[in-house]
């Protein structure tokens, strides 16, 4: 040290920059471990057990066992394959009516429900000044017939006078051949002759005249024939006694010729129709099957029927090709009323059966797991009618034997 003065060399102060440099990382690496020590302590802390506490083990979950599949006997019985539809209550004679004309629809005189007589006006076209025209036409024709009764009134008169004049030119013609000059006779010969001749001619005549007037009578009645056609064509008229079944159409709407407007049954000729049945059980079906019938409005009463049609949607008459005829008179059955059909297609008594649910499937494979032993074996099946419960086997498996549920 020279004048108060620190003096040293370069070695010494590097030492001393390393010495303060090692330093300061001690410092660092014990101000992190003490606060790790910190950290330690107070999540010992809080894990630490309170008085009065008690420690809960959790409850291990235990391994799931399969529940046994239940098992069922291969037996002997008896199996009805039947098709099941829903079937509607309707009417043996019902007709879809439509105006032979087409026009603009006046209205209906009717609605759905109503009961009508037959002859009854049910609905009308618009037909303008037709009525009007169909008067007057009536009046021409009733002056046409006045025409002709008066020609025929006027042939009788004319040829009755005619007939006057030659009878008394033939008493003329008698008297004067008693004595009157031959000349005179001559004259009353020809006059007598004349007056036939006129009374021939008259009546020619008057036939023509007649004639004449009952063609224009007759053109008068074809006007009048052909307006009431066309009156009769703007109407509906109830064919016979029924319900009203439909009504299609609002007034002032245009109506095309034949185009059904409305619907007509009667109701007390009855039948129930069904929708056809899927693709599987319609080939089941034959006509004269016997059907069972449960009526909704009657379900604790059981009607026999029989199937009187079976035909393919596309040919159905308004898509319901399933009829079937039913007698119960004694049943009050609306037109509309639901009805559960049991169409049995075929019975077999004392044949193999399976439970449904024993049997198995993948993809068109049909097999049971049949118990043997303590062991269990896939076997395949073959089937054949079923009850929707238990089905025939045709194949693959004996009496008493016993199956596995799926």
């Amino acid at each position: 040290m020279v004048s108060g003065r620190w003096s040293v060399d370069g070695r010494e102060v590097e030492k001393v920059f390393t010495m303060i440099r090692d330093k300061i990382g001690y410092a660092k690496q014990k101000a992190t471990l003490l606060a790790f020590c910190m950290l330690l302590a107070a999540l010992m802390a809080g894990c630490e057990q309170l008085p009065g506490d008690v420690l809960v083990t959790p409850t291990p979950i235990p391994t799931p066992v399969p529940l046994p599949k239940a098992v069922h006997r291969i037996e002997r019985g008896d199996i009805v394959d039947s098709v099941t539809l829903l079937g509607l209550v309707d009417s043996l004679q019902r007709v879809n009516l439509s105006f032979r004309i087409g026009g603009r629809l006046n209205g209906f005189h009717v609605e759905p429900g109503d009961m009508v007589e037959a002859g009854q006006l049910l609905a009308e076209l618009d037909v303008g000044f037709l009525p009007h025209e169909l008067a007057k036409a009536e009046k021409q024709l009733e002056i046409a017939r006045l025409r002709v009764q008066a020609a025929q009134g006027a042939k009788e008169l004319a040829l009755a006078e005619a007939q006057a004049a030659l009878d008394l030119g033939r008493l003329a013609l008698e008297q004067g051949r008693g004595g009157a000059a031959e000349a005179d006779v001559a004259r009353m010969e020809l006059a007598v002759a004349a007056a036939e001749t006129k009374l021939m001619l008259l009546a020619d005549q008057h036939d023509r005249e007649i004639a004449l007037h009952q063609a224009e009578a007759e053109l008068k009645a074809i006007d009048v024939e052909m307006l009431q056609d066309r009156f009769e064509q703007a109407q509906l008229l109830a064919p016979f006694d029924g319900v009203v079944r439909y009504t299609d159409g609002e007034a002032g709407q245009l109506i095309a010729e034949y185009a059904p407007v409305m619907g007509l049954a009667a109701p007390d000729a009855l039948e129930i129709r069904s929708s056809s049945p899927g693709e599987e059980e319609l080939p089941k079906l034959r006509i004269g099957q016997a059907v069972t019938i449960r009526f909704r409005d009657y379900p604790q009463r059981e009607v026999s029927g029989q199937l009187i049609q079976v035909s393919t949607p596309s040919g159905a008459d308004e898509g319901l090709p399933v009829r079937v005829e039913f007698t119960a008179p004694d049943l009050a059955l609306d037109i509309g009323a639901l009805a559960d059909l049991r169409i049995v297609v075929e019975r077999k008594e004392g044949i193999l059966t399976i439970p449904n649910v024993a049997i198995h499937s993948y993809f068109n494979r049909r097999y049971a797991l049949v118990k043997e032993g303590e062991s269990t074996i896939e076997v395949d099946i073959t089937l054949g009618v079923t009850d929707g419960e238990r089905t025939e086997v045709l194949a693959g498996l004996e009496e008493d034997e016993q199956v596995f549920e799926r």
